[in-house]
Formats: C-alpha cells, structure tokens, sequence
C-alpha cells in the first residue's frame, strides 16, 4: 500500500463492504430459525384455510407430497378411530373444543420422544369435525441448516473479493491523488520538471491540468523573477563600478587640470615678482602659453569623451581609402621619425573600406602616436594592412618595451597611464584609448593589442568596401 490515504480508503471501503454481510450473518445465525418455523406456520394456515374453503376438488395427495404434510379430517367423537400420531390425539384430548369457536386455528410445535419435531396445525371446521394438518420441523431446521452453512461460507468467499476490491479500488482511486501529492512537494521545492498525466475524466483531472498550468505558470514567474533579480544585480554592479568610474575620472580630470594650473601659478607669480628678466620673462610666458595649451587639450578631450560616452556622436558611414588616410596621418610624425631615427615600413596597399573617415582618422592618430611616443630610438613602426573575410585588418607595431600582461586589459580605461612621466611628456591625457574603444564600438569592430617578441602591435578591424 502506498501513502497513508491509500490505507484509509482500503480500511474503510473494507469496513463498508463487510460490515453489512456480517450484520446479515448474525441476523440469519439468530432470527433464521424463528422466521423459517413462522413461514411455515404460514403455510399450514394457507393449506388449512385451501381445504376449509375450497371447491372440493383439491389434489389432496399432490399438496402433501409438495408441501411435505399430513392431513387428517376426523370428527371429534370419532377421532380414535383415525390411525393418526398418539401426540396428536393427545393435542386433542388436551384441548377443551366446545369452547373453541368454528373456524379458529391452532398450532403448535411438539417435540416427541424419538427427538422429531412436529409442527401440527388444528381447525375447527364444525362442532363436531376438525381439520389436522402435521409436519415434521426437522425439514424446517435441514432447510435452516444448510442455508447457515451457504452463507457461512459464502461470506468468507465475500469477505475475501470485498478485501480484493477494496484493495484494487483504493490503489485506483489514490494514485491520482498521491501523484497530485508528490507533484505539489516538487513545486513546493521549486521542481517544475515533473507533469501530472491524470485520465480520470473527473474533477481530479481536471485539478491535474490545473495545477500543470499553475506550475507553468509559476515556473515562468520565478524564471522572469531570476532574470530580473540577475539583471538587477548587473545594473547594480554597473552602477558600483560607474560610481567608481565616476570618482576615478573627477579625481583624474582634478589631477590633470591641477599640475598645469599649479605650473601656471608659479610662473605667474614668478612674472609678478619680478623674479625673472631678459630671456628668462620669455620663457616663463611660454611655459605658461604651453600649459594652457596643454589645458585646453585636456578640456577638448574631456568633451569629446563626454560626447561619444553618451552616444551624442553618430557614424556618418561612407567609402574611402584606408592607405591614403594613413599615409596623410603618417606626415604628421615625419619629423619626429627623423629625430629618433625610426624605421617606418607602411605595407598597406590600395584598400577601399566601409566607415566614419573622421572618426576613423582618430583612432588612427591615436595609435600613430602612441607608437612614435613609446618606439625608442633607432626602433622600428610598421603600419600593415590584411584581409580578413568580409574585413580589412590594421595593424600597427612599434618595437620597444612591451605592456605588462596584468595591464594590457586596463589600458582602455578612462585616464589609465603607464608611465605618467613619459605620458606628459608627450601631452598624453589618458583619455585616447577610451576614445578609440568608444569609435571602434560604434563600428562594431574588432581590436585589441598584443605583445609580440620585440614590441608591441595595436590592431583593429573596418569592412571591406566592394
């Protein structure tokens, strides 16, 4: 047996199914008797009042053959001459018949010497003649006999297939019921995969379907919830590293103003004082025209990264030639090649690729310049340009020290410098990878740099223009 449930509907539809086969089997072990000698009282009334009151032509000899009787008609004064049973004669003598009325009947049961029974049924036809009709009771209690002993067996024989039944019918019955049970535990542990299969064409099929819906439903609801609660996460975690963005580039944009203002200050006052004069008032005035310059860089860079950081700078998509464009930024550093006396091999040929020239030319600039500042003397740049599939590939190495490999992921941040002596030598404000990032996005390429055995290669990927 399965489940507790399965247990109380084989218990009580064991209870319901016996119960009333026991109660018949007492009341036939106790009253059959009684209500077996009754009938046949009844029966010897009915015969009695068929010969008192019948038409004279009653098969006597055919109704004590079926009804297993004696029949006796004698007169009162008459009677010893009938050759019928002493104990009956007795029955007659005892009673006082002239005070009995006509048509008055009595029976009685007599038990004889010899232990047989007789059932005898007297009725008084006239004053002088009587009507006696005898049966023995032993045929009465063969009849009860063997009816006791069928049903005694045949209650065990029904207890047996009500226990059968009973057992058969609550596993039928539970079993939709101990499935709607262990289904509502996994849903209570947040188990959905689990389907109720009910064919009962009842409500618990329909309960069955019920609850799949539900579960459907509920399993839908918490995978939404889940979703929600990881992008909350996320847009919590992107809201603490903002804040912590935000407070890097306010201390960095602090720190990039200060040193020029602070440089500015000093040779202001210095003017003031009169601390310098002749060719040193020309310097100092230079110095202070270079540091604002260098501040307006910083300011126009700032600007910018505002800009394209909020999406308020758009790609205007056009065609044009990436070698062209590489060798107008080249001439830029022409003069700075000579001083270091750099080694420049330009391996892009005639390449026609898809993009937003102006934007474009940034990013270029930017990695043109990032590698005359760090090539060291006597170096080497190569500016190279592949096929890539539908793309076209642009690579710019410089020989000299490579990047950290703990760092080659960082140097896309905001105000993120290697080396913060040679970055302001050469104007560097920490904010031209992150522009190039923000460029290369909107055109959904592809870039990257790599340290490669002797420097360091900057890379980023246009679509082919055909």
């Amino acid at each position: 047996m399965k489940g507790k449930i399965s247990r109380d509907i084989f218990f009580y539809m064991m209870i319901i199914s016996i119960l009333p086969i026991f109660l018949i089997y007492l009341l036939n072990a106790t009253l059959l008797d009684s209500y077996s000698l009754n009938k046949k009282k009844e029966e010897l009334h009915k015969i009695s009042k068929i010969l008192t009151e019948g038409d004279g032509n009653i098969d006597i000899p055919r109704l004590k053959r079926e009804s297993n009787v004696e029949v006796y008609f004698l007169n009162i004064e008459d009677r010893y001459q009938y050759r019928i049973d002493e104990d009956v004669r007795g029955i007659l003598d005892d009673l006082d018949w002239n005070n009995v009325e006509i048509g008055v009947n009595f029976q009685k049961v007599y038990q004889k010497e010899q232990g047989i029974n007789l059932l005898v049924n007297i009725t008084k036809i006239t004053n002088q003649m009587f009507l006696v009709i005898t049966t023995p009771i032993s045929s009465v209690e063969n009849s009860v006999k063997i009816s006791r002993e069928f049903y005694y067996y045949s209650f065990f024989l029904v207890a047996f297939l009500s226990l059968l039944v009973s057992y058969l019918f609550s596993n039928k019955v539970s079993k939709p019921i101990i499935s709607l049970e262990k289904n509502a535990k996994d849903i209570a542990q947040l188990n959905f995969d689990e389907k109720l299969d009910i064919k009962t064409g009842n409500e618990l099929e329909s309960l069955g379907t019920s609850i799949n819906t539900m579960s459907e439903k509920l399993e839908n609801a918490i995978d939404n919830l889940k979703h929600a609660n990881t992008q909350l996460e996320i847009d919590l975690e992107n809201e603490r590293r903002l804040e912590v963005m935000r407070r890097s580039f306010i201390s960095s944009v602090n720190h990039e103003l200060k040193t020029p203002l602070a440089i500015m200050r000093v040779y202001a006052e210095g003017l003031l004082e009169g601390v310098a004069s002749g060719e040193e008032v020309e310097e100092y005035c230079t110095t202070i025209v270079e540091e604002v310059e260098n501040m307006e860089k910083i300011v126009k860079e700032l600007l910018y990264f505002s800009e394209i950081e909020a999406g308020y700078k758009k790609a205007e998509m056009g065609t044009f030639r990436i070698d062209t464009l590489a060798k107008k930024i080249l001439e830029k550093y022409s003069h700075d090649f000579k001083e270091k006396n750099v080694q420049v091999d330009f391996l892009i040929s005639d390449i026609s690729v898809d993009g937003d020239i102006k934007l474009i030319e940034r990013v270029m600039e930017n990695f043109f310049s990032n590698a005359v500042n760090y090539v060291p003397e006597n170096g080497k740049i190569k500016i190279g340009g592949v096929s890539d599939g539908d793309s076209i590939k642009i690579t710019v190495f410089n020989s000299g020290e490579k990047i950290p490999e703990d760092k080659i992921n960082e140097i896309w941040k905001p105000f993120f410098k290697l080396d913060q002596a040679r970055t302001r030598k050469y104007g560097g404000t920490g904010l031209g990878l992150s522009i190039v990032k923000k460029i290369l996005d909107i055109h959904d390429s592809s870039y990257g740099v790599r340290n490669l055995i002797d420097g360091v290669e900057f890379f980023f990927t246009l679509k082919n223009s055909r």
